[in-house]
């Protein structure tokens, strides 16, 4: 929502100035209709928090001595809800208006959580400009701005007039088919006529029917086709690139037919690859009877799998989970033309190593957040290691926090009125206990004059808070920042506060300023249906016993941290570089396993093949370990900035930050073509499952901007092209994602998957850095680069 001035500046101002000096009184100059906008929600990431904005009508009147009014919020297609009415009482210099309400968050799966709250606006009228607070009094109580303009007296049509004509909603038709119904007998037919003679005529088929099957594939309400699915982004890279688009014209066609000819499989997406895959096998065999297109070696394994009645369980093993099915036997020699990339995937397939480094970062360092010991020896260990392999390596600081933190063990019983081992996690920079705490748990007070009203009841209590715990601190924040009812319960002497969470539970942080400004209120988050039980006991006045032992530690900062840089020269060409990156910190709930430990050990391997193959490449090869990208990104930021006249020489970075699995692909600008063309020829047929495609697309993109998202980001900004990998995996990242279940074994059915991502990343490494073409810049984002 457009404005000159953020709204926080804005409303400050205005209300400063009206406590100054409002003359006229308020019940005057507030009744009419106001155009209000505020915050009623906020979303966080990397540290990053940024409010979700709302707006509404407000409409107030007098009401013999007090204020009435209704309040419309407007949803997404600008559309007038129904109103709410709220009664108000004056103030000074303006009105109190309170209402009660329901408090919605999303969960992890998707779920609305919902508690009941008090909201409390507090508003004053400068000429035609509405200022104020609109406060949810929770145990997250922050005001947040409200402002807005009048609705002019001379313009009192309906709500719904006084507003922007809505959006007309999005047509799922295609241009020129308003109206589209389902598909009709005759088309269904026509598919069904077109998927078996694919097969026969593979080439003949997608050139006479391939744009009519896109058309109506796009354009029917009743059948739908997912080009996400792990078979259909498999066949992408296993094909050969003279085969490709007759093969996928083929999935389309046969993965269409198997629905019409099935539809109470509809929604069975195993089944519809199965018979899709099915009919591009066909399609496969008759090119290569025909000497149309070259053999794949994936595809041969796929065809035999076929022929031994075992496809399903070889497009199972496409999941990138070990161990794979029998199927996938044997492996191939690289088909690369140079001999250095021929030596260096032989070693990667017969001495891989990239679960090594994981196993080394997640469970002998584990949670490595910025700041910490974990963090500290595990970028030594990084440097080390690449020393190791004959690969320069240094620190370099990038930042300070201003004091250190190590987390310790935890334990967590309820011991009456039953026993039960308690499921928790703190964030990071929570206080620990005094050792091993008993007492007694209390529901938590909604309100700060609640708090102070009910303050000798918290003494030495377990405190039950509301809301459901997003990971970071109990306020929503990421930054230690006790608010007033924290403060009240602090100083009422509780032991600590407990939230909800759901499972597994989120473990973030919120870590305080400075030493002189250390958490004393322990900050716990309990498995929702643990929270629940208890809860439960205590409003039926049972009397429920918690015993809590969590050893957290601080030290005196400042405290500095590196990021690892690592290169090999270029010999040629040194000034263009290459960059892999990763970041090395984590959240520290858990081991950091797929945040981001797996994603730094496939990127050392590949630096350790690259440097046993003994390559000389053109271009330096450079890998940057960031720390602190949970922090902001400020270590990759410090690199930016340290490395400022290396940016322009940059031609790529190739950054990784999320699902394990098998590297798959990337999209790329057709200047590039001859250089990928090399690394799917270097990976083709190197694993048993696995292959790699560049898609072609030369539409700019737009440079990114802000500090949310991952490292490359901050190399978008700056012009440098980051093209992103595709993966090839069922790997629930959400699941894991700042948890405390991201560890080691969530990560290690994924061994052969990661071993071929860290060949994969090699491969490109060196093709890149070494191609004789020009590898550049133009084109890729829309504006010039800095």
């Amino acid at each position: 929502m457009p404005s000159t001035r953020p709204l926080a500046a804005v409303c400050l101002a205005l209300f400063a100035a009206g406590a100054a000096g409002a003359q006229v009184p308020a019940a005057s100059t507030l009744a009419g209709q106001w155009r209000f906008e505020t915050a009623v929600g906020a979303s966080t990431s990397n540290g990053v928090t940024t409010d979700e904005m709302g707006q509404g009508i407000f409409t107030i009147t007098r009401s013999g001595k007090g204020l009435a009014g209704t309040i419309s919020w407007l949803d997404e297609r600008g559309h007038v809800t129904s109103a709410r009415q709220v009664e108000g009482r004056l103030t000074g210099a303006g009105a109190v208006f309170t209402h009660g309400g329901k408090r919605v968050t999303s969960g992890r799966n998707g779920r609305d959580i919902v508690a009941d709250v008090t909201i409390r606006w507090t508003l004053q009228a400068q000429g035609d400009r509405l200022v104020g607070q609109r406060l949810v009094e929770t145990d997250e109580d922050e005001p947040k701005p409200v402002t807005g303009v009048r609705v002019a007296a001379r313009d009192l049509r309906p709500l719904a007039a006084l507003l922007p004509a809505p959006a007309a909603a999005p047509s799922n038709e295609p241009a020129g088919e308003a109206g589209r119904g389902p598909s009709t007998p005759e088309e269904r037919a026509r598919v069904l006529r077109i998927a078996q003679e694919a097969q026969q005529r593979p080439r003949e088929a997608m050139q006479r029917d391939g744009a009519w099957l896109k058309a109506w594939v796009e354009a029917i309400p009743d059948l739908s086709i997912d080009y996400g699915s792990t078979a259909y982004t498999w066949l992408k890279g296993a094909a050969h690139p003279e085969a490709r688009d007759a093969l996928r014209f083929q999935y389309t066609a046969s993965a269409m037919a198997f629905q019409i000819r099935h539809p109470e499989s509809a929604q069975q997406q195993a089944a519809i690859d199965d018979a899709a895959m099915d009919g591009v096998l066909h399609a496969y065999a008759t090119l290569l009877r025909r000497q149309a297109a070259p053999a794949s070696p994936a595809l041969d394994r796929a065809l035999a799998a076929r022929d031994k009645g075992q496809l399903a369980a070889f497009l199972a093993g496409l999941s990138g989970r070990d161990p794979l099915p029998a199927s996938f036997s044997g492996m191939d020699a690289s088909g690369a033309a140079d001999p250095a990339v021929r030596r260096m995937l032989a070693l990667g397939q017969s001495e891989p190593r990239a679960m090594e480094w994981l196993d080394i970062l997640s469970n002998r360092f584990g949670g490595r957040m910025t700041g910490s010991d974990a963090y500290t020896h595990a970028a030594a260990w990084t440097r080390s290691q690449l020393r190791q392999w004959g690969i320069e390596a240094e620190l370099e600081e990038a930042g300070q926090v201003a004091l250190g933190f190590n987390r310790g063990p935890w334990t967590a019983r309820m011991v009456a009125p039953v026993e039960q081992l308690l499921r928790i996690a703190t964030p990071a920079y929570t206080a620990g206990t005094r050792g091993v705490q008993h007492g007694l748990a209390v529901i938590g007070p909604a309100t700060l004059d609640e708090a102070q009203a009910r303050a000798a009841q918290f003494r030495d209590k377990w405190v039950l808070i509301g809301g459901l715990s997003s990971g970071s601190g109990r306020d929503g924040e990421y930054r230690h920042q006790p608010r007033a009812i924290m403060r009240a319960l602090e100083q009422a002497g509780a032991l600590g506060t407990i939230q909800a969470g759901e499972e597994p539970l989120s473990s973030g942080a919120a870590a305080p300023t400075s030493w002189d400004a250390l958490p004393n209120l322990p900050d716990i988050k309990l498995a929702e249906s643990q929270y629940a039980d208890i809860r439960r006991r205590v409003a039926a006045s049972e009397a429920v016993t918690l015993e809590f032992d969590i050893r957290n530690w601080f030290y005196p900062g400042p405290v500095a941290y590196h990021n690892v840089m690592a290169r090999i020269p270029g010999a040629e060409k040194p000034e263009e570089i290459v960059l892999l990156g990763a970041h090395l910190d984590s959240f520290d709930g858990a081991a950091g396993a797929a945040d981001n430990g797996a994603n730094v050990a496939t990127m050392l391997e590949a630096m350790r093949l690259l440097a046993a193959a003994g390559i000389k490449p053109r271009r330096t090869i450079m890998l940057a370990a960031f720390a602190a990208e949970e922090n902001g990104l400020t270590g990759s930021s410090a690199f930016a900035r340290q490395h400022a006249v290396r940016l322009p020489g940059v031609v790529m970075m190739l950054n990784r930050d999320g699902r394990p699995g098998a590297i798959s692909g990337m999209t790329i600008p057709s200047a590039w073509n001859s250089v990928f063309a090399r690394v799917e020829q270097d990976l083709r047929g190197v694993h048993p499952a696995f292959a790699f495609e560049a898609g072609i697309d030369d539409t700019p993109r737009e440079r990114a901007a802000g500090r949310t998202g991952s490292d490359d980001i901050v190399f978008a900004a700056h012009g440098i092209p980051t093209p992103r990998f595709s993966v090839l995996t069922d790997f629930d990242y959400g699941q894991v994602h700042h948890t405390v279940a991201d560890t080691y074994d969530k990560v290690l059915p994924f061994r052969s998957a990661q071993q071929y991502s860290a060949m994969a990343i090699a491969a490109i490494a060196w093709e890149v850095a070494n191609a004789p073409e020009a590898i550049a810049r133009a084109g890729y984002y829309r504006s010039a680069a800095p």
